[in-house]
Formats: C-alpha cells, structure tokens, sequence
C-alpha cells in the first residue's frame, strides 16, 4: 500500500488485488469545543474530527484524539478489502500462461471498419486512426487522428483498441487528451509490486483494470500507452500482432534502470544548461564575449568545448565525443559538419576569427593558463640574479643581431673585434633564460611540453609567455642584458685557431 499526503488530505492507494488504485481519501476536519476550566474562563480547545470516505464501500466516521490510531485503523479497513478483493480477483480471473492469454487476443476478429486502432506513422510518430475500408489484400484505408485518410500496411498496427465497433474519427482528438489526463506513471510503479510480488504477467486490459478499475476503451488505451511509454517497469514477454503480454521486471534490474534514466536526465540537463550560455556567448557583443579561459573554468563544460574544437578539426578520438559534438549543433539548430563546429567556436569568442586550424591539429598551443600567466609575473618581479657576482660586463662590445624589423624576440646576437695581431675575435651572446627560470619549476616544465616557439607568416607563438620572452629573455636594444656569452679567435683569414 502507497500512502500520499496533500495539503492536510491523505491518499490511501491499495494493491490492485483488492480494488483500483487511488480509491481512498481521508479528510480531515477541525471542530472546537468549549471546555469550563477552574479559573471560571473559557478556552477553546481543537478535537480532530475524521472522516474517511472509501468511494464505492460506504462512508464512516471516527472520532479519535490521535493521527496515529486513525493510520492504525484505515491500514486494518485497507487489509480488510484487500482480503476481501483478493477472493473476489481470484474468482474474476483465472491465472493463464502468456501463451494462453496471446492466443485469446489473436482470436479476436480481423480488421473491420470502425475499429480505433494505433499505428506506426514513422520511426517518431504513432496515431490513433479508425478503420475505414481495405485497401488491396491485407492494407486498410484508416482516417487519422489528423484527419488524413492513409492506408497502412498490418504489421504498421501497434494496438486495437478494445471494446469499439464503429467510433466516429472526429472524436479521436477528444479520445486521445482523455487518455492523456489519465496518465499517471505512479500507478504503473504500483502495479509493478503487486504483479511482482505474485509473479504474474498482464494484459493492457488486466491492467487497466487494475489500476482503473475497468477495462473499458478508453482506460484499456490508456494502459496501453502507459506500458508503451514504460521503459522501467514492465517488458514485453510475447507478441503477436498488435497484441503482447507484459511482465514485472525483477527489482535488480528496475534499481539499475532507475539510475541509467536519473543519469541520462541529468545529462540532459547539463547539455541544455551548456547550450543556454553558447547562446548567450553567441549573442553577445565581440568586447563582451567570455575569454577562452572562462569556458575551462568547470570540467563539464571543458568537456563540451574540447568535444566541439575536436568535431571542428576532425580530430575526435571516441565515439562518444562525436556523438557530444552531435548533439550540440543539433540543439544549437546547426548542421552537423566541422565548419558548423568552427564557425560556432568562432562566434562564442572561443576561436579568433582567423583561426590557424592546421596549429589546432597539430596541438600547437597558442595561449597560456593563468596559473602560468601568474607564475611569470611572480618571476619578473620577484627572481634576483643569482649570477651576479660572475658576470662580465660587455657592454663596451658593438652588438648586432639580425633579423627582421618587427622581431619582438632577440634571443641571440654577436660582435667581433680585431686583435693587434691582426687576429679577429669574434662574441657569440644568447639570452640567459636560466636566471630567471629554474629546472622542474612551472614555467620551466611548460617549455617543456612546447618545445619550441613558433613563428608564422601572421604570428609569433614563443615557448615561454610572452612578457618573459619579448622582454627579460630578450637581447633589446638600448638596455643591458643578461646573456652567456662564448668567444673564438678567427685568423685573418677566418680560419679557426686551435
């Protein structure tokens, strides 16, 4: 038994044995009483007043000081009926195989014109249509729930509806939203435990009596969409035509189910949520786009941005990132393909406009975290020279370095002088890296991974982040420098000298 509370009523649900679900109600009402106390003043006092109400076996009336002596008593009036239903269920049906009750559904007349029937549209869609007249040998010409006239093949038939000889078509719509109001996935939940616990199997019209308490058209419709809605509860054990036998799962597999459906749902969710902000990104102004670093800041939606990058490249290394990707474009209204992918990457202010994809594919990054962003101010503004004491001053040498105009980079340069001998001296200066980074630190296991900086005809991608690399590694012009320099003596005629 299934107890609901609501706004100070309880719903009394009983297993099916006995009598329909959600037949019990009980109300409670508030009466006052005046009660003489020895201080000669009056004082209301509140007595609950009960009244259960059990539709079709009566009303009766209990008085009683205690919530819990009424629970007491409505379970004894509850297991009363049950006993009393189970009798009568035992006398009403007789226990049949599923074989047994398949074939007295199969024996059931063929096609006629008038019978409400459910059929396949297509992979989506299922109506309700009635049977007009035959279309060849085995096709009928049926009238829809939309009004259209359409034939359909037998095995399109997914239900007949029983119990209805000729309905008239314009009444389906009616039909169909009574049904829908009769949806209640509760009492499926219900019925299950009590067909478990007797394990049996049912009928759409055992069910429906069951739950409803009649097996007439409409309520038998409505079981029927229950169970064909049902994806934890029951299975299907046989079928033969539009017919089927349904049985209980085994509470093993209900649990895991459950938790497949709850798991599902909350993906659901999370993927509406993560479309939600791409629209909202999207629709911004290009100064007010969130930078690429706000889309890393939660792991789900890390997940869902390396999936779209990986689907814009064709760079996606499981079917399930393919299939994540998918599923974005699709709720987002754009076509599957990688461009879609880029041009939405684009738009959110994830991508530049000119994105490089070939560095995308090759894994060439080309932006650095804030946690290293950090680390590297920290160094510019913290780390002494701890070589200081070891330093040659140079500075009195002409340096040159050649390379382009507009190179921000300067990691290397030389100078020459002639000795008195006639010998020439050449100093080779690199930048000194190693003052400012040290080995295993962040920065330096960075480099690591990079390996390289990387220059192209639109930018420049150096190894270390930039203000290190264009401004403390770098040999600028006008400014002293730290540098390792090594030197060689040339003869005159450029000759190396042993």
């Amino acid at each position: 038994m299934a107890v609901r509370v609501m706004n100070g009523s309880a719903f009394f649900r009983c297993c099916a044995a006995s009598t329909p679900l959600a037949t019990f109600r009980c109300c409670l009402h508030q009466r006052n009483s005046v009660q003489f106390h020895s201080s000669s003043r009056f004082s209301t006092s509140r007595r609950l007043h009960y009244r259960l109400i059990y539709f079709g076996y009566g009303e009766f009336t209990i008085r009683k000081h205690s919530t819990q002596s009424l629970v007491d008593m409505v379970v004894e009036e509850l297991e009363s009926l049950r006993k009393r239903g189970r009798v009568r269920a035992s006398n009403k049906l007789e226990l049949k195989s599923s074989e047994e009750l398949l074939e007295n559904k199969s024996g059931k007349p063929a096609l006629q014109k008038g019978l409400l029937l459910e059929f396949r549209k297509d992979s989506d869609r299922v109506l309700l249509a009635v049977a007009q007249k035959p279309d060849g040998k085995k096709n009928w010409m049926v009238y829809d729930q939309n009004g259209v006239m359409t034939s359909i093949k037998p095995q399109q038939i997914t239900f007949i509806v029983p119990g209805i000889k000729d309905f008239d078509h314009t009444e389906i719509a009616n039909f169909v939203q009574k049904a829908q109001d009769n949806l209640d996935p509760s009492l499926l939940e219900f019925a299950w435990i009590e067909l478990l616990e007797k394990n049996k199997s049912t009928t759409v019209e055992e069910l429906a009596e069951m739950i409803f308490g009649s097996s007439d058209p409409l309520e038998s419709y409505s079981a029927h969409l229950l169970l064909s809605r049902d994806d934890l509860y029951f299975t299907a054990l046989e079928t033969k035509g539009p017919y089927s036998v349904y049985g209980p799962r085994p509470s093993v597999q209900v649990e895991e189910l459950t938790q497949r459906k709850c798991a599902k749902e909350a993906a659901e969710r999370e993927l509406e949520e993560f479309v939600d902000l791409l629209k909202s990104a999207r629709g911004m102004p290009l100064h007010q786009k969130p930078p690429k670093s706000a889309w890393m800041s939660e792991e789900k939606n890390q997940k869902k941005i390396e999936c779209l990058q990986a689907y814009a490249i064709d760079d996606c290394r499981s079917e399930d990132e393919k299939r994540t990707a998918g599923m974005i474009l699709k709720a987002m209204g754009l076509a599957k393909t990688a461009s879609a992918a880029v041009n939405l990457l684009i738009d959110i202010g994830y991508f530049p406009v000119h994105v490089n994809l070939d560095l995308l594919k090759l894994n060439i990054r080309t932006d650095y975290s804030e946690e290293i962003l950090t680390a590297a101010e920290r160094i510019l503004s913290e780390s002494p020279d701890v070589d200081e004491v070891d330093r040659k001053d140079l500075t009195h040498l002409k340096v040159y370095a050649i390379d382009v105009d507009e190179a921000d980079e300067l990691d290397d340069a030389m100078s020459a002088t002639r000795l008195q001998d006639g010998r020439i001296k050449v100093w080779i200066h690199v930048a000194d890296p190693t003052r400012l980074v040290r080995p295993g630190s962040m920065i330096d296991k960075e480099a690591m991974k990079r390996g390289t900086s990387v220059f192209l005809p639109t930018a420049t991608y150096p190894m270390f982040p930039e203000k290190l690399a264009m401004e403390a590694m770098s040999l600028k012009q006008g400014e002293h420098c730290k540098a390792v320099t090594v030197s060689v003596v040339l003869h005159p005629d450029g000759a190396r000298m042993k």
